[in-house]
């Protein structure tokens, strides 16, 4: 099986051909597997990240194909290309940055623990959105996101923070709208938030793709949207 890594170095991007070997009969490696052996014998400087190898931490995603997917996840093929993903600047080889998305919910989350109440039950919907892993795939096509990449550029605020949002930074905000033991504060300012990041890009929006099949646009777009349309409405 031979598969196309695109290094990144130095603002240069470069193609190598690595043929993998089988460790056994019949083997169906994942694409990190790939990328371990590469790295084990003849590319010993590739760089990429991996942490849990269990399909749990979404911190392995890569484009394969030019689509992101979570490298743990996917089966190799023979003629794939992988290379970092093209939703966030590449640092070297499959190495993005990852830090102006998670910078975006500083001082939008709530900031004092709050013991959890059992006689409180969560929503469904809650429950279903605690299922991210932060693999970040959701940013593909997303207009909201586009517009922090726009012309090549890297528009970030001060604190380093991606101007404008992403499905995952209003999934994280949506969370807390729906937590049982959020204030009505914490929810009037994730709100706020989604409102500040770009929502209303969504409205004219086909929907979002999530790596590990959390429905974003019924579960988060469409709610926030619909609370957005009513002002005086935060739940």
């Amino acid at each position: 099986m031979k598969v196309e890594l695109v290094t990144y170095r130095k603002g240069q991007a470069k193609s190598v051909v690595y043929e993998y070997l089988p460790r056994e009969e019949g083997e169906r490696p994942m694409v990190l597997d790939v990328l371990l052996q590469a790295q084990a014998t003849k590319v010993p400087d590739l760089s990429f990240r991996y942490g849990c190898r269990n399909r749990t931490c979404g911190i392995c995603t890569i484009d394969i194909n030019g689509k992101p997917r979570i490298a743990c996840r996917a089966r190799a093929r023979d003629g794939d290309k992988v290379s970092a993903v093209s939703t966030l600047p590449a640092v070297r080889d499959m190495v993005s940055r990852r830090d102006g998305i998670a910078r975006q919910l500083r001082g939008n989350l709530p900031n004092v623990l709050r013991g959890n109440d059992l006689n409180v039950e969560a929503p469904s919907d809650y429950h279903a959105l605690t299922a991210c892993i932060e693999c970040y795939a959701c940013l593909d096509h997303c207009p909201m996101h586009a517009r922090n990449l726009d012309s090549g550029g890297d528009k970030r605020n001060e604190d380093g923070a991606y101007r404008w949002g992403s499905p995952f930074s209003l999934l994280k905000l949506q969370r807390i709208r729906l937590d049982p033991v959020a204030s009505i504060l914490d929810r009037e300012r994730a709100f706020a938030a989604a409102k500040d990041l770009g929502l209303e890009i969504c409205r004219n929006c086909p929907g979002c793709k999530c790596g590990v099949g959390i429905d974003l646009k019924n579960k988060v777009i469409k709610p926030l949207l619909e609370a957005a349309s009513e002002p005086t409405a935060i739940e």
